[in-house]
C-alpha cells in the first residue's frame, strides 16, 4: 500500500540541496517522481548534483525498483525553470518558434532541449504546450502557445513532441483539455473554460487528439481550471471524470499516464480540501497527483491515498491501472547500474556537463538558438520606413535615442553591465539592450548615445518628457499591455510627444508622418499594439525579454538583418507564403462599398494616401513627395473622361483605397491600385480590383485588360505594389509582363550637335524635316502605326494648337520628290498639356531656374514602305526634334530632353551615340487578359 501510494504522488520541495522534506518524500513516502523548478535551481552544475544526490538516496534505500523520475517545466523564453547561460542553451518561447515558420527548426530545438535536460538528470518534460490561444485573450498562456490556429498548434506541437521524444525525454502534453481561451473568474480567482464538452472536443482538444493519434505523447497534464458547462460541481478539469475518463481515455483513446495540476491551489484547498481533491483526481483518471510545495499537504495526500485504497474509495482496478502506466514509463528509465555503475561510491562524482562532454553538439545548439531568435523577430509594421535606425544618425551632431521600459521580473543577463548605477529589478535586461545599441559597430564614432529609463503606472515625469523632446528617436518596450493597462496610456502619450496623434483622421491635409520616429517593441504578447496601427512608427514583436531575444532586436534595428518572423495566425511575408495560401485568397471575403472617384472631394486624400505609401527604390528612385508630381496628376485626373474608384470613410472623408483605370478603344488598363497601410489584408484591394474589372469589361466593353499602363505613365518597376506582385497574384493576375522599355535623357543641349554620321546620311537620302501645320497630313501615317503609338498621337492632336502653340509640336519627315509625309515624331515640354501624361517629368531636372523647362520626345513613326531607311529616318526625326527644342521660343532655354518609349537594345545603343543615357525603365504592362481569359 505504501509503495502504491508513493507511486501515485509527484512531489516537490523548496531548496537547492537535499532537504529533510526531500529526504522524507523518498525514504518515508516512496514517491515515484518529483518536479523541480526555479525554487530548486541555481545553475546546471548544482541541479545535476541535486538530482544525483536524490537518486543516490533512493538507490541506497533498497526499496526503489526504478530510479526516481524528475520532471521540469522548460518551455523556452521566460518560462524556464532552469537558466544557466554557461551550461544550458537558452531557446525562444513556443510562439517565437512558430513565428519562424520553420517546423524543422522547432524539431531541432526541441531535441536539443531534451538532450541537455536529460544529461542533467531529468526524464519528464511538461510539454509541449498544446493550448490554442485566442487572440487578445492571452492572460493565461500567451507566448507559451504555438499560436491561435489549430493548424499552427498541431504542426509545431507535433515537431516539438517529436524532438523532445527523440532527445530522450517523456513528453507530457498540456494543459488538457486546452485552456487557450480560458478567462480568470475575478470572484473565484480561478481560470474558467466556458465551452461545452462538444465544443471542447471539436476545438480545444483537437491538437491533443492529433498528437495522441501520432503516438507522440507519453503523458497528459490535466489543467487546474473550472469547466462549469461540463461539470458544474467540479472546480478543476483534473477532477472531472467527463474530461479525463470519458473525453481523454474513451473518446481520444489515450493510454498513457495523466498528471494533475498541482492540487495545492487555493480554490481547491478552500472548497473541498486537498485530501478530497487527491481522491477525486485519481478516480477521475489521473495517475499522478502533483503536490509540490507543502510537506504537510504531501503527507495528507499520501494518507488520503492509503485510506482510499484501504476502505475502497479507490478501487483496486483503478490504482493498479495507474501504477501500471507509471511502471511502463519507469521501465524506459536508465537502470540503477547505469546511473551508479560503481555502486554507492559513484554518488560523490562531480557532474559531467554536456558542454564539456560534447563541445561540438553544444556549439550546434548555440547556433540553432541564435538562428531561431533571429528568425523569430517580427516586424509587424514599419509604415514610415524607420528601419534601420542607423540612417537617422549620419550627421556630425551627436543625437540621442531614448529607451523606455516597464519594470519586469528580471530574466537573465549574460555579462556584467558597465554602469555603476544601481538598477531596479527588471531594468538589467533593457540596460543590456541599450548597451548593445550603443556599442554597435556603426556607432564607433559615437554618432548617438542611448539613454535608458523605466516607466511605471505612476506615469511620465517632466524628466521623461524632456528626454523624449530632445531625442532623435524613441524606443518603448511593452509587455502584456492588456494586463498592464497603464502601459497603453503611457505609449499613447509618448506617441503624442513624438508628434503622432492616434485620433487624428478628420483632416485630410494632415500627414501621419511623425515628427520623430517611435519604435514600439512588444516583449511578450504580440498583440499589445498590433491592431492599433496608428500607434507608433514601427512595431516589433520579440515574444520574450531575454537577453538573447533583445540582442537580436538590436541587430534588426541597426540593419544587421531583415526581419523574417510572422505572428502565428497572421499572413506571412510575401516571400514566405505558400502557393495554396495565394490560391485560397482570391475570393473576396469582405464586401466594401466602392464609390466613384470625385476629384474635388478625394484628390487631397489621394495625395496623402500616395505619399504615405511610396517606398523609395535605389534603382528607380522617384520623389513622389514632390508636389509637382501631384499637380500634373491632378491635371490628368481632372481633364480626362476616365473613371476611377475609391473605398472611403464617408463620415471623415478619408480614403482607404483607390484604383485608377484607363480605357483606350477596346483596351482597358488598371493603372494603379493603392490601399492605406493600416487597412490592408481586409479585402479593400480585392474589392477595388473587382470594381475596376467590372467597369472595364461590362461598362466599357474592353476586349483586353492590362495591369499597368505606359500612357499615362505613372509608375516604374520600383513601385512596390507591382514589384512584389503578391497582391495581384491573390486576385488572379500573373507575372506576364511586356518587354522592358526605357526613358532616356539628354543633358546639356547647349553644346549638342547632330552627329556627323547621321547628318551625312540625311544629306544623301535628301529627306527634309518640318513642323506639321495640318493634322490631315498625318492621317494616313497614323493609320498605319500600331495601336500603342496611336494613343500618343490621339492625345497629342487634342492638345496641339498648330498655329499658335509652342508647347506641343509634331515634326514630320517629307519625301524629297513628292513632299509626302513619310515619318513623324511628337515633342513637348514640361509646361505643355501633354506632360500631364508623364507626371514624373520634372524629376530629372538639374537646372537652377525656378521654373525650368525640359523637353520631351516620343513616338517616332516611319512609313512601312520605307523600312530599308527606317533607322536613318527615325534618328533624323529625333535629331530634328532636339534641334527644335534647342531653339524653343521661351525666356528660359531648354537644356534637357527626355526620350520616352525606347524599346530595344539597338535603339538604346544608337541613342547613346547621339548623347542620351538611360534614366528610368518601365513596362507597358505587367499582365494582360484577352477575351475569355478576362474574369471577375
Amino acid at each position: 500500500m505504501e509503495i502504491q501510494a508513493g507511486q501515485l504522488l509527484c512531489g516537490g520541495f523548496q531548496g537547492t540541496k537535499v532537504t529533510s522534506q526531500a529526504y522524507h518524500l523518498i525514504v518515508e513516502q516512496h514517491v515515484s517522481s518529483m518536479i523541480l523548478s526555479r525554487k530548486n535551481a541555481v545553475n546546471v552544475e548544482q541541479m545535476s548534483k541535486l538530482i544525483n544526490d536524490l537518486q543516490y538516496i533512493a538507490f541506497t534505500q533498497g526499496k526503489y525498483k526504478y530510479p526516481i523520475m524528475f520532471a521540469i517545466d522548460e518551455e523556452g523564453g521566460v518560462m524556464n525553470s532552469l537558466f544557466d547561460p554557461e551550461f544550458l542553451t537558452q531557446f525562444p518561447s513556443a510562439m517565437a518558434l512558430a513565428s519562424t515558420g520553420d517546423p524543422q527548426l522547432v524539431y531541432e530545438i526541441s531535441k536539443a532541449i531534451a538532450i541537455e535536460l536529460k544529461k542533467i538528470g531529468f526524464s519528464i518534460i511538461l510539454g509541449p504546450v498544446l493550448d490554442v490561444v485566442t487572440k487578445l485573450s492571452h492572460q493565461l498562456i500567451g507566448v507559451r502557445s504555438f499560436g491561435p490556429t489549430l493548424e499552427d498548434v498541431k504542426t509545431y506541437g507535433l515537431m516539438c513532441a517529436s524532438g523532445l521524444r527523440d532527445g530522450g525525454l517523456f513528453t507530457v502534453g498540456k494543459h488538457f483539455p486546452g485552456i487557450g481561451n480560458a478567462t480568470v473568474d475575478s470572484l473565484l480567482e480561478l481560470p474558467m473554460i466556458g465551452d461545452s464538452l462538444a465544443q471542447i472536443k471539436s476545438f480545444n482538444a483537437v491538437p491533443f487528439a492529433y498528437l495522441i493519434e501520432e503516438g507522440l505523447l507519453d503523458g497528459i497534464s490535466a489543467a487546474g481550471c473550472g469547466v462549469p458547462n461540463v461539470c458544474p460541481d467540479e472546480t478543476h478539469a483534473c477532477l472531472s471524470p467527463l474530461i479525463i475518463n470519458q473525453l481523454l481515455r474513451r473518446d481520444l483513446k489515450f493510454n498513457g499516464f495523466v498528471i494533475s495540476e498541482c492540487l495545492e491551489m487555493e480554490a481547491l484547498y478552500h472548497s473541498i480540501g486537498l485530501g478530497q481533491g487527491v481522491i477525486l483526481a485519481i478516480n477521475a483518471g489521473c495517475d499522478l497527483v502533483m503536490v509540490c510545495h507543502d510537506l504537510r499537504l504531501q503527507n495528507e495526500a499520501i494518507d488520503s491515498i492509503k485510506k482510499g485504497i484501504a476502505n475502497g474509495n479507490l478501487e483496486e482496478e483503478t490504482v493498479l491501472a495507474s501504477c501500471q502506466r507509471i511502471e511502463n514509463l519507469q521501465k524506459r528509465l536508465p537502470k540503477w547500474d547505469e546511473i551508479f555503475p560503481h555502486g554507492a561510491t559513484s554518488a560523490k562524482q562531480d557532474p559531467v556537463l554536456f558542454k564539456n562532454e560534447f563541445p561540438e553538439a553544444w556549439k550546434k545548439h548555440q547556433e540553432i538558438a541564435s538562428l531561431a531568435y533571429q528568425k523569430s523577430i517580427t516586424l509587424a509594421r514599419d509604415f514610415n520606413k524607420v528601419l534601420p535606425i542607423s540612417k537617422h544618425f549620419k550627421g556630425t551632431k551627436v543625437e540621442s535615442i531614448v529607451v523606455l521600459s516597464p519594470l519586469l521580473s528580471p530574466i537573465d543577463i549574460k555579462r556584467k553591465l558597465s554602469t555603476t548605477r544601481p538598477l531596479f529589478a527588471g531594468e538589467e535586461v533593457f540596460q543590456s539592450f541599450g548597451e548593445q545599441l550603443s556599442n554597435h559597430p556603426f556607432n564607433k564614432d559615437k554618432s548617438f548615445v542611448v539613454l535608458h529609463t523605466t516607466y511605471t503606472a505612476n506615469g511620465l515625469t517632466k524628466l521623461h518628457e524632456q528626454l523624449i523632446e530632445q531625442a532623435k528617436l524613441v524606443i518603448v518596450f511593452t509587455s502584456e499591455a492588456s494586463r498592464n493597462m497603464y502601459q497603453i496610456g503611457i505609449v499613447k502619450y509618448v506617441s503624442v510627444l513624438c508628434g503622432i496623434n492616434p485620433s487624428s483622421s478628420a483632416s485630410n491635409t494632415e500627414s501621419d508622418t511623425p515628427k520623430k520616429p517611435l519604435v514600439i517593441i512588444a516583449t511578450s504578447s504580440p498583440y499589445d499594439f498590433f491592431y492599433d496601427k496608428k500607434i507608433g512608427s514601427t512595431y516589433i514583436c520579440c515574444y520574450d525579454y531575454t537577453n538573447d531575444a533583445l540582442s537580436k532586436v538590436a541587430g534588426l534595428l541597426m540593419g544587421d538583418f531583415e526581419a523574417e518572423g510572422c505572428i502565428p495566425g497572421e499572413n506571412r511575408a510575401p516571400t514566405k507564403r505558400r502557393p495554396s495560401e495565394i490560391e485560397s485568397s482570391k475570393h473576396i471575403k469582405r464586401k466594401w462599398l466602392v464609390d466613384e472617384f470625385d476629384i474635388n472631394r478625394d484628390f487631397t486624400s489621394l495625395v496623402k494616401l500616395w505619399k504615405d505609401d511610396i517606398e523609395d527604390d535605389d534603382n528607380d528612385k522617384i520623389d513622389y513627395q514632390d508636389d509637382k508630381f501631384y499637380k500634373r496628376l491632378h491635371g490628368l485626373l481632372a481633364t480626362s473622361n476616365q473613371k476611377h474608384f475609391v473605398v472611403r470613410n464617408s463620415s471623415l472623408n478619408i480614403l482607404y483605397g483607390t484604383v485608377l483605370t484607363w480605357c483606350e478603344g477596346t483596351t482597358g488598363y488598371i493603372v494603379y491600385l493603392i490601399v492605406e497601410k493600416t487597412k490592408r489584408m481586409q479585402s479593400i484591394g480585392k474589392n477595388l480590383n473587382a470594381r475596376a474589372m467590372r467597369y472595364l469589361t461590362r461598362e466599357k466593353n474592353c476586349q483586353e485588360i492590362r495591369l499597368g499602363c505606359s500612357f499615362p505613365l505613372l509608375m516604374f518597376p520600383g513601385n512596390k505594389s507591382l514589384k512584389s506582385g503578391l497582391f495581384f497574384k491573390r486576385v488572379g493576375w500573373e507575372d506576364n509582363r511586356s518587354c522592358k522599355k526605357h526613358i532616356m535623357i539628354l543633358n546639356s543641349l547647349d553644346g549638342w550637335q547632330v552627329p556627323s554620321r547621321i547628318l551625312k546620311e540625311l544629306m544623301i537620302v535628301g529627306v527634309r524635316f518640318d513642323i506639321c501645320n495640318n493634322p490631315e497630313q498625318l492621317s494616313s501615317l497614323i493609320d498605319s502605326c500600331s495601336s500603342g503609338l496611336k494613343k500618343y498621337y490621339n492625345h497629342a492632336l487634342k492638345t496641339v494648337q498648330f498655329k499658335t502653340s509652342n508647347e506641343v509640336k509634331i515634326i514630320i519627315a517629307l519625301e524629297p520628290n513628292t513632299q509626302s509625309v513619310i515619318g513623324s515624331i511628337i515633342l513637348f515640354t514640361n509646361k505643355s498639356k501633354l506632360s500631364k501624361y508623364f507626371p514624373f517629368i520634372d524629376q530629372c531636372i538639374t537646372s537652377d531656374f525656378d521654373e525650368p523647362l525640359i523637353g520631351g520626345i516620343v513616338a517616332p513613326v516611319i512609313d512601312p514602305s520605307y523600312a530599308n531607311l527606317l533607322d536613318i529616318f527615325k534618328y533624323g526625326l529625333i535629331c530634328s526634334a532636339i534641334t527644335f527644342l534647342k531653339s524653343f521660343n521661351s525666356e528660359v532655354a531648354i537644356n534637357q530632353c527626355l526620350m520616352v518609349n525606347v524599346k530595344d537594345d539597338k535603339t538604346v545603343k544608337s541613342l547613346e551615340d547621339i548623347g542620351f543615357r538611360v534614366w528610368k525603365s518601365y513596362y507597358d504592362y505587367y499582365d494582360r487578359r484577352v477575351g475569355k481569359s478576362i474574369d471577375l
